[in-house]
């Protein structure tokens, strides 16, 4: 790791540990002076914002439209504040794929993999660059995974191997004597990544939700034998059922954090597991519907704005994921952490709306299906892995290596019925039983996948 970096980051480090048992107050105040700062840089700086503004610093963050990707990457250059970052000179930057660690020797630049479209880029100086891994280094901290400074910690990670993937960036970044970072392609074949683990024997793993199940399974067949001391699930819902398998498989409890290659981290559980305190000293979070309306405490939105406060390259307000987002009920959150954090808590990431499949009824009006129902079913099947995918008014059900015996006939009947209860028609079911579910963009095997012509929830 660069010393100056290095420097940066402990010091980032430190700083953002001092703020973890604010009062709500103080983070209220802090998240104030933050936005306020924010809005100063970008009225002065970027084009897009100067013109959206009126040339005014002073504008409540509720009174500025969401800025959604199509926006973002179609208006990059206006929202750059950077004359240096330009969207057509970033694409070559990517493209070249050459030696050069950085852009103009001044930018990090982070791509994501498009899965769910266009994909988004982007740039970072040093200072928000050093932000960026700090927010991710809180989480492991709050897992339980500290680098040492005798001897060297290994860890690994299975996600994507892209240049150009966030996580590969911080981990080429982090490298240092006492963190041994190692990274695997969740889409190549398991036997090679189980070897390989196997070999490396990490202390620390971090994987997609979707990879730690089947590496759980591994280890639990005896074909993967690792000892790892912590655990960390990122980029898709980590459920109640992958969360037993791990602690089945290394006696560890699984940590769930929420994080996007525009925002950093966003959000990560703490020892007592009762929610994800969000980084509210480092983003504003904002749960909404598809009108923007912040939902109910206790409710599910179906996406989520994310304000960045230390974004100044490439300015992201009120930036729009789509995901589904469960707050916690009143009682509970009121209740408070017993970790004594007084972040606001989110119950759960339940995955993206795009992932909710748009249905007919009989007389052909629209039905949203979630995910959640598939699960209900798939959950107690004994199956290594599954994925749904639909194709207009057909559903196809890929089940991966069952523990036992699996009546495709009955199982393809239960979603079928499942998916009735909703209000939809109910569908034609085709099991296909594979030896894995394959992997999608980036290595990631979600487990639903949306007719993209339908589209979900908010499409138009």
């Amino acid at each position: 790791m660069r010393a100056d970096v290095l420097a940066l980051v402990l010091v980032k480090r430190r700083a953002i540990r001092g703020h973890e048992h604010w009062s709500r107050e103080r983070i209220a105040t802090h998240q104030r002076a933050r936005l306020a700062d924010l809005m100063r840089h970008v009225a002065l700086r970027s084009p897009y914002y100067r013109q959206l503004l009126g040339g005014r610093s002073r504008v409540p963050l509720a009174a500025i439209p969401p800025l959604t990707k199509a926006t973002l990457m179609s208006r990059f250059d206006e929202i750059s504040t950077e004359p240096l970052v330009r969207l057509a000179e970033l694409e070559r930057f990517l493209a070249a794929g050459g030696d050069e660690a950085l852009f103009a020797d001044r930018f990090w630049v982070a791509a994501t993999s498009g899965s769910s479209g266009r994909r988004s880029i982007i740039p970072a100086t040093l200072s928000e660059w050093t932000a960026t891994i700090a927010s991710y280094a809180r989480a492991q901290e709050w897992a339980g995974i500290r680098a040492r400074l005798t001897g060297h910690a290994r860890m690994a990670v299975v996600s994507s191997t892209s240049r150009s993937h966030q996580s590969a960036l911080v981990g080429a970044t982090v490298k240092s004597p006492f963190l041994v970072a190692e990274r695997y392609d969740a889409g190549a074949p398991l036997a090679d990544t189980v070897t390989a683990l196997n070999q490396f024997q990490p202390e620390i793993l971090v994987a997609y939700a979707s990879m730690l199940r089947i590496l759980a399974d591994e280890q639990c067949a005896g074909r993967l034998s690792i000892r790892p001391r912590a655990v960390n699930g990122s980029s898709e819902p980590l459920t109640a059922e992958t969360r037993a398998h791990v602690a089945a498989a290394w006696n560890v409890e699984c940590f769930d954090v929420y994080a996007a290659t525009e925002s950093s981290g966003m959000a990560a559980e703490c020892s007592a597991h009762r929610g994800l305190h969000v980084f509210e000293d480092l983003v504003v979070l904002e749960v909404v519907d598809d009108e923007y309306r912040a939902v109910l405490p206790g409710e599910t939105g179906t996406r989520a704005l994310v304000t960045v406060l230390s974004s100044r390259t490439l300015p992201l307000i009120r930036y729009e994921l789509t995901d589904r987002i469960r707050t916690l009920p009143p009682a509970e959150a009121d209740a408070g952490c017993t970790c004594g954090r007084n972040f606001r808590r989110i119950a759960a990431i339940e995955g993206r709306t795009d992932d909710v499949l748009r249905m007919a009824r009989d007389d052909g009006q629209p039905v949203f299906v979630h995910p959640v129902v598939f699960h209900r079913v798939l959950e107690a099947a004994h199956v290594a892995g599954w994925q749904v995918r639909q194709h207009g008014a057909q559903l196809e059900l890929l089940v991966a290596r069952p523990d036992t015996g699996v009546d495709t006939v009955k199982l393809g009947a239960e979603i079928a019925a499942a998916v009735a209860l909703t209000g939809a028609q109910r569908p034609t079911v085709n099991v296909v039983v594979v030896d894995a579910v394959p992997p999608g963009a980036a290595g990631k095997r979600p487990r639903v996948v949306a007719d993209q012509v339908q589209g979900g929830p908010g499409a138009a």
